[in-house]
């Protein structure tokens, strides 16, 4: 009966020790006497990333003037110089100004040098040669009349006097008979010229002069006629029609197209003359 009794006890605490719930069991103390901390909260996803608004690019105020600056807009700011330099045109330098010109051609090689003594006076030196065969030095001179901007007219004046190389008695159609020029020679003419208001533009001339030319070397080829006079006169009338062509603000180039008529009946009646050249102011 004891047995029994026992069993039946044994069997009631292990039904009992059964039924209850797990939690009891974990409140009983751990190891070493600490009490378990609280149960982690479960993590949480991180949240997104927060969402950015496009920025907005302002675009920069539009000028009136390119940032790029092209040569012809240069040009446009900053024009060409004109070419004042005139030496066979009518346009007079100016006071203190200069201008010289070599020109090669038929029948005469040319230099000139021209100083500005006033707006309105130019006085220089010059020289004409026929290849050496004829050598002149000149008195140069020219006087404006109209200056305006265009159009310029002048009046101009040479002097000089000349050497040749072969007298005249032995001198057979040669400097004498091609150029009309004697020992003494003096001319003196009017230019007219034209030149569009564009700094560069072609200085346009037209000049036409009278050359006297006085022969101091007469001779006569007849020995009935006798003796001639100490100082024989000749006559002759140059035109010419050319142009300046500025290169740059104190050169140009330069041409000329002409036609002398011959006064004596023992020159030429008629010579054409051409010529190159260039103007410019040192």
């Amino acid at each position: 009966m004891r047995v029994m009794m026992i069993a039946v006890v044994l069997f009631g605490a292990l039904a009992h020790a059964q039924g209850q719930p797990e939690s009891e069991w974990s409140s009983m103390p751990l190891d070493g006497g600490v009490a378990p901390g609280p149960a982690p909260l479960p993590s949480l996803p991180p949240p997104p990333p927060p969402q950015l608004a496009p920025r907005q690019v302002t675009p920069p105020p539009l000028t009136t003037q390119p940032t790029y600056t092209s040569p012809l807009v240069t040009r446009r700011y900053h024009p060409e110089p004109p070419n004042p330099v005139s030496v066979f045109g009518a346009p007079t330098l100016g006071q203190w100004n200069r201008g010289e010109a070599v020109s090669i051609g038929f029948p005469l090689i040319s230099l000139r040098f021209l100083l500005g003594l006033t707006d309105r006076f130019d006085l220089g030196v010059g020289f004409d040669s026929y290849y050496g065969l004829m050598n002149e030095p000149l008195l140069l001179a020219r006087v404006a009349l109209v200056k305006g901007t265009s159009w310029s007219f002048s009046a101009v004046a040479d002097a000089g006097y000349a050497w040749f190389v072969v007298s005249a008695p032995r001198e057979n159609k040669g400097a004498r008979w091609l150029t009309g020029r004697r020992n003494i020679d003096f001319s003196p003419g009017l230019v007219l010229s034209y030149q569009d208001v564009r700094p560069r533009s072609a200085r346009l001339f037209f000049e036409a002069r009278y050359l006297l030319a006085l022969d101091t070397e007469p001779f006569t080829t007849d020995p009935l006629s006798g003796v001639p006079p100490p100082v024989v006169p000749g006559s002759n009338v140059l035109v010419r029609g050319g142009a300046e062509v500025p290169l740059s603000a104190k050169t140009s180039f330069v041409f000329s197209l002409g036609l002398t008529f011959h006064g004596r009946s023992n020159d030429a009646v008629a010579m054409p003359e051409a010529s190159v050249g260039l103007v410019t102011s040192f």
